[in-house]
């Protein structure tokens, strides 16, 4: 008499045991398990009483069989996220009570049957992540009763037929991620007085953004971004007040004509609700208004490449719950405001290649939560403030290509989350003053391109998570320390361009993971090592050290003897060459010798 089986999350493998077909069972909720194999062929013969079937999150494969419109008592049917293949029934509506069908993020193909139309009673209609092409069938227009409608991430072209938006029951919409074309405006203007959702994002779509937005009073969230949207973007948006999500990113949208400001961005402040706006990549041609004021709820804002000029207005201080503020790639110009110091929930800040100039604020310590500040490729000046060790959360701090002096203050090196520094081409100069053992997350180190000077402290080792590390082109001097090597994770290394000397550490053959590495331009001497990773370098260079040696592979000239081996090899030379030459005097002395004592061993001539 067994009517439900629940085993959702239960760490179950395998397949669907024969003993588990009880005609009996009404509901089966196997979901988020890692089941296998595909389906019965006449799974309704042992399941005629089924009701609810839930499989999704699973490892299932094979066909969607086509008995499953043999199920006539369903009612909810979920096999979302698997391997199944093959195409929708096309007698789907056989299944005349079902009232939710989820089949998305599987392999499915073909086109969607027209005979969904007729299934009146579904509410639930998803087959989004799959590879469905053709046309969206008019006949979904029929389904009277629909409130959520997924067709997104497939392959569906042509336009969205009009009978689709007039579906009054529907709250949500996702047509998101195909190829559909076709304008938004229509003939005739839709009747969706429920709806919350409206997905069209990754399309073709083009022309404007219909006035008829607004009526739609229940509206959440709207997404047309990556489309070929173009003209203005409506002031009459501002009339949805329940609007959290706006984001219409890569299309062809402009401010108001010949407006100055972005009137849009001020109605959109009337939009209490709004917590999401996404502008970035658009022509929008205007200045951000003083009147920008989202009260408490707006808490990402993305207009970075949307050609937006004038100066960044104090006002934004009003954005008490923003988190994420990105404007790069504009026409701003003008300071940073100190004002930005009141946005005291800020975590992502940047304001990268918009012409800023003047300095730092030292407001901008005042942004605690702040885990990455993004300045670079502007003009801005002075010094990095000294209380930049507050922001005690930062992870990435990118300050390159600016007009940057003074010393790169103590503090920063007590960031002890920080991943990514990089103070690239600007004028610091001074000497590096590392806190020991404090940046123990940090990962890349970029200060190429200034004018530090000094030695390379040998506290560097401290640094346990480096990877990369660019000291290139400033006034270093004094000798690679040998604790470098102790950077075991090190893969990028550039030091070319400094007053280095002395010789290269043997320590670094036990860099295993060093694939780039550059001492050109300095004044190293002595000989190269050639152990450890030193024979599979990727790229390396040791070009302008004269006096290096080593292996010929590296393009230096080969090491002389050392002293001591060439002295052996001298003195064995001189005694190779002295020893037949002393034999040989030896030779003729004693040969002298014998002839003078045989001589005086004669007899001599008696005088008569």
């Amino acid at each position: 008499m067994l009517q439900v089986i629940a085993l959702a999350a239960a760490n179950l493998t395998g397949s669907i045991p024969p003993t588990l077909f009880n005609r009996s069972l009404t509901i089966v909720d196997l979901t988020y398990n890692d089941l296998s194999g595909s389906l019965l062929s006449n799974l309704c013969s042992h399941w005629p009483n089924i009701q609810w079937l839930f499989l999704s999150y699973n490892q299932f494969n094979g066909l969607l069989i086509e008995t499953l419109t043999q199920c006539k008592e369903l009612l909810k049917l979920s096999l979302s996220f698997n391997r199944f293949k093959g195409s929708i029934p096309r007698d789907i509506d056989g299944l005349q009570k079902l009232q939710e069908l989820y089949l998305g993020f599987n392999n499915l193909t073909g086109t969607i049957p027209r005979t969904i139309g007729n299934v009146s009673s579904l509410h639930f209609l998803d087959v989004s992540s799959n590879y469905i092409g053709g046309v969206i069938p008019s006949e979904i227009g029929k389904l009277v009763n629909l409130e959520y409608l997924n067709l997104g991430r497939n392959l569906l072209t042509g336009k969205v037929p009009q009978e689709v938006f007039n579906v009054s029951s529907l709250r949500h919409i996702s047509l998101g991620f195909n190829s559909l074309s076709g304008n938004l405006v229509s003939s005739s203007e839709p009747s969706l007085p429920n709806l919350e959702a409206l997905f069209l994002a990754g399309n073709c779509f083009g022309g404007n953004i219909p006035q008829y937005i607004s009526n739609f009073t229940n509206l959440i969230i709207f997404s047309a971004g990556q489309n070929q949207l173009s003209g203005p973007i409506p002031m009459s948006l501002g009339n949805l007040k329940n609007l959290r999500s706006f984001g219409v990113s890569s299309n062809q949208l402009t401010g108001e004509p010949f407006g100055s400001e972005l009137g849009f961005v001020t109605a959109l402040s009337n939009c209490q609700s709004l917590r999401f706006l996404s502008l970035q990549r658009n022509p929008l041609r205007g200045s951000i208004p003083r009147s920008i004021n989202f009260s408490s709820s707006l808490q990402i804002l993305y207009a970075s490449d949307c050609q937006i000029r004038g100066h960044i207005p104090k006002e934004m201080v009003f954005l008490k719950s923003l988190i994420f503020l990105h404007l790069s790639n504009n026409d701003l110009d003008g300071n940073i405001p100190s004002s930005i110091g009141g946005l005291e929930s800020l975590q992502r800040l940047y304001l990268d290649n918009i012409h800023l100039e003047g300095p730092i604020p030292d407001e901008i310590c005042n942004l605690t939560s702040l885990g990455e500040l993004q300045l670079q490729q502007n003009r801005i000046s002075g010094s990095i403030p000294n209380c930049i060790g507050n922001l005690s959360s930062l992870q990435k701090l990118f300050v390159s290509s600016n007009n940057m002096t003074s010393v790169i203050p103590i503090s920063l090196w007590s960031l002890q989350e920080l991943i990514f520094l990089n103070l690239s081409l600007n004028s610091f100069n001074g000497k590096l003053l590392f806190s020991m053992g404090k940046m123990r997350a940090i990962s890349s180190i970029d200060l190429s391109w200034n004018r530090l000077t000094g030695a390379i402290s040998s506290s560097i080792q401290e640094f346990e998570s480096l990877a990369s590390l660019n000291l290139s082109r400033n006034s270093f001097q004094g000798s690679i320390p040998q604790s470098i090597g102790n950077l075991k994770g090190l893969d990028f290394l550039d030091l070319s361009y400094n007053e280095l000397s002395g010789t290269i550490p043997k320590s670094m053959e036990g860099l295993r993971y060093l694939q780039n590495l550059n001492l050109s331009f300095n004044k190293l001497s002595g000989e190269i090592p050639n152990g450890g990773p030193f024979k599979k370098f990727s790229v390396l260079s040791f070009i302008g050290n004269e006096a290096l040696c080593g292996n010929a592979t590296l393009q230096v000239p080969p090491c002389k003897l050392n002293r001591k081996k060439s002295t052996r090899d001298k003195q064995l030379r001189l005694l190779f060459i002295m020893l037949p030459i002393v034999s040989a005097v030896l030779l003729v002395f004693a040969i002298c010798l014998l002839r003078k004592h045989g001589n005086l061993g004669k007899k001599a001539p008696v005088s008569v």
